[in-house]
């Protein structure tokens, strides 16, 4: 188990991890980076809504090439993948919201929640950002919150 500390907060993170995420052939991964650990919320998980509100756009942002922010900026989109717990790869849509200024991710995003049967205020999310050669990626971990009690 490795421990980061980010903004304050000690985070564990499974070494096991590190290893999940194949390289597609010929590029290579570049460093993962933290982008947020947030718990669910109704709304994160609603089939009507289809996205995930990115809490800490700052850190992402930091991270996207500054031909990704520009198109984002233009209100266009950048296609993305997103690795599961289970290693299983889903395209998405990240997004930024202009009136909100919040970066999302969506077009994908409920297909992924029905799938790890993700609940609201239940599960705990980190998402992780990476390179595989220039593609953004993203892989999620999740985790059932302690003090949750059905």
């Amino acid at each position: 188990m490795t421990i980061l500390k980010l903004f304050g907060t000690e985070i564990s993170v499974p070494k096991e991890r590190e290893d999940e995420i194949l390289p597609l052939s010929n590029c290579l991964e570049r460093g993962r980076v933290l982008a947020m650990r947030k718990t669910l919320t109704t709304s994160d998980v609603s089939v009507h809504l289809s996205r995930l509100f990115i809490t800490n756009s700052k850190v992402l942002w930091s991270q996207l090439l500054e031909e990704e922010q520009l198109k984002l900026l233009a209100k266009e989109h950048v296609e993305v993948e997103v690795v599961d717990p289970k290693g299983r790869r889903t395209r998405m849509k990240l997004r930024r919201w202009q009136s909100l200024k919040i970066l999302v991710l969506n077009s994908g995003w409920v297909k992924l929640v029905k799938v790890n049967k993700l609940e609201a205020k239940v599960h705990c999310i980190e998402l992780w950002t990476f390179r595989m050669g220039d593609k953004l990626c993203f892989d999620l971990n999740v985790e059932r919150q302690r003090q949750y009690h059905p």
